[in-house]
C-alpha cells in the first residue's frame, strides 16, 4: 500500500514538474535532453511527452531514458515516437543506475577486438572505463568466476598487453563485470586515451545521425 502511494506520488510530481531532464545512452555515452509532459494515460500506464530534437537521432538505436528525482534514478521505456511526441511507459526504478557512474564508460566495437585473458580463458571486452571492464563469453566460459573474488588478468588493448587485477562485482550467464583494483599509472593512461578516442568516435556518429 505504501509503495503504491509512493508510486502515484511520483506520477503527481511529474505532472507538477511539466518538464524533466533526461539522459539516453548511446554506446554508453550520455546524451542529455528535456522532455515536456503533454498527457498522462493512467488507464494504459503511458505518458506522452513533447520530443526534444536532440534525442531523436539516438532513439533510433536506444529506447530507455533515465531521469533523477532526489537521489533516486528512474527509467522511462520508449513505446513509440515521431518528430513531435514520445510515448513512454510509466517510470520504473533503474536496475542499472548509469547516472551515478563516477567514470565514463564506452562500448567496445567489434572491430577493436579487445580481449582479456583470465584463468586461462580469453574473453571478449564489451565495455570499459578507467575503473572497470564488462566482459562476455560463450555459455560456461565465465561460470568459474566468483563474485567478490579478486583475479589477475591480462588485458589486450589494441597492440598493448597490460597486467591488471580486478574483483568480479557482478555475473550473469554469459556476462560479468570487473572492478579494477590494481593498475599502473602508465596502463591507466592508455585506457584513458582509448576511452577519450572512443568518445570522439561516438560523438562523430551522433553528429552524423543529425545530418
Amino acid at each position: 500500500m505504501e509503495e503504491t502511494k509512493s508510486y502515484w506520488k511520483l506520477i503527481g510530481w511529474l505532472k507538477k514538474q511539466k518538464k524533466i531532464s533526461v539522459v539516453i545512452f548511446y554506446e554508453e555515452i550520455p546524451v542529455n535532453g528535456v522532455l515536456e509532459l503533454e498527457a498522462v494515460d493512467e488507464a494504459h500506464r503511458q505518458i506522452i511527452w513533447k520530443v526534444d530534437p536532440k534525442l531523436l537521432p539516438v532513439l533510433k538505436y536506444e529506447r530507455v531514458l533515465f531521469f533523477k528525482k532526489d537521489e533516486e534514478i528512474f527509467t522511462l521505456s520508449v513505446i513509440s515516437y515521431d518528430d513531435k511526441e514520445i510515448a513512454t511507459t510509466f517510470p520504473e526504478i533503474a536496475t542499472e543506475p548509469k547516472l551515478n557512474r563516477s567514470y565514463v564508460r564506452v562500448k567496445v566495437p567489434p572491430e577493436d577486438d579487445i580481449k582479456i585473458m583470465i584463468e586461462n580463458k580469453e574473453l571478449k571486452v564489451e565495455d570499459i572505463s578507467e575503473a572497470g571492464i564488462g566482459i562476455s563469453g560463450k555459455k560456461g566460459e565465465i561460470a568459474h568466476l566468483q563474485v567478490g573474488k579478486e583475479y589477475e588478468f591480462l588485458l589486450r588493448l589494441k597492440n598493448e598487453i597490460m597486467k591488471l587485477k580486478g574483483i568480479v562485482v557482478h555475473k550473469e550467464t554469459d556476462r560479468a563485470g570487473l572492478k579494477i583494483t590494481d593498475i599502473s599509472l602508465k596502463d591507466q593512461d592508455k585506457i584513458a586515451r582509448y576511452i577519450m578516442n572512443r568518445q570522439r568516435e561516438i560523438a562523430r556518429k551522433i553528429f552524423m545521425f543529425k545530418a
